[in-house]
């Protein structure tokens, strides 16, 4: 099965950059030719050329409680950078599933098929209840499923009706030309059986948290028992500091801020872990690391092809 290869922009990360009046002063010698309908958003489409030009697949948009709305910069991100699918992180709590779903067919409809969803981890309940969301813990999963079937349900049938402890439609659904389009591709994620048992009902990618190949092929393996024969792939999101040597990285992983599980290494070790991974029945990576512009170059040009070289993928840049 092919690998698929996505980096992830945090809109947290960096917080000053291309920020209207936080940018620092040049030195007296420097001319400043930033014009002042530059801002925030210039960045994020940065990133995102900078993941198409160095041949990612996708580019996922982490969910931010503090930060920019994760699928108004997939939206702007898309028509910037053409080739790239963009997958937005949010949580179920963001209202109406079939508005959700409204939204979803204008964005195939936009970019050609070109989106898919990641839904968020459920967060702790004091940040849940800071965007007003006050669905009790044990209930969370429930809301989820629900969202999920509501919002495909509209998508795929007309009339559509469902009663259900969160969410209620009746006769709903779309008209053509609405219908005509894919349903965003469903990326789950989360630990234990429970999380895994969702996934294989509604899922198309379970995205696990760094581990060693081992442990990701048991649960992979576990996810397939689950899924009974139904197709859901397994996905690893795996935070990298990688330089053209080890020393090198360790010496960085010293100054920069890291992620747990941050996988810190030269090049072609780095390559070879992720292959291994491969190896083990991962067929999409989400790679991130800071800061993402760059590291997005770096890990694009110099990761990238050692990479697919060793698991026999090509793909060509933008």
């Amino acid at each position: 099965m092919t690998l698929n290869i996505h980096w992830r922009l945090d809109p947290a990360a960096d917080p000053q950059r291309s920020e209207p009046g936080a940018w620092r002063p040049l030195p007296a010698l420097a001319r400043d030719r930033r014009t002042s309908t530059q801002n925030r958003f210039d960045y994020y489409v940065q990133v995102a050329q900078a993941a198409a030009q160095t041949a990612f697949d996708g580019l996922f948009v982490r969910h931010r409680i503090a930060a920019d709305e994760s699928r108004i910069i997939a939206a702007i991100v898309a028509r910037a950078a053409p080739r790239l699918n963009v997958v937005p992180e949010f949580p179920a709590s963001v209202g109406s599933a079939v508005y959700a779903a409204k939204q979803a067919t204008t964005f195939q409809r936009a970019t050609h098929g070109r989106l898919a969803w990641a839904i968020a981890h459920d967060a702790e309940a004091t940040d849940r209840l800071a965007e007003a969301d006050s669905v009790k813990d044990g209930d969370l999963s429930q809301r989820l499923e629900e969202f999920l079937t509501v919002a495909r349900g509209v998508h795929e049938q007309r009339p559509f009706s469902y009663k259900g402890a969160h969410f209620e439609v009746k006769n709903g659904g779309f008209d053509a030309p609405l219908n005509r389009v894919p349903f965003p591709r469903i990326y789950l994620q989360g630990e234990g059986e429970a999380a895994l048992a969702l996934s294989a009902r509604h899922a198309d990618v379970h995205l696990f948290q760094p581990a060693t190949a081992e442990a990701l092929a048991n649960d992979i393996a576990r996810l397939n028992a689950l899924a009974k024969g139904c197709p859901v792939e397994a996905g690893l999101i795996q935070p990298l500091l990688v330089r053209e040597d080890r020393e090198s990285a360790e010496r960085d992983a010293q100054r920069l801020p890291l992620a747990p599980g941050t996988l810190i290494a030269s090049y072609d070790e780095a390559a070879e872990r992720l292959a291994g991974f491969a190896a083990s029945g991962i067929t999409q990576l989400v790679l991130e690391a800071v800061p993402s512009l760059e590291e997005a170059y770096r890990i694009g040009q110099h990761l990238l092809p050692r990479l697919r070289a060793l698991t026999g993928v090509a793909q060509q840049a933008a």
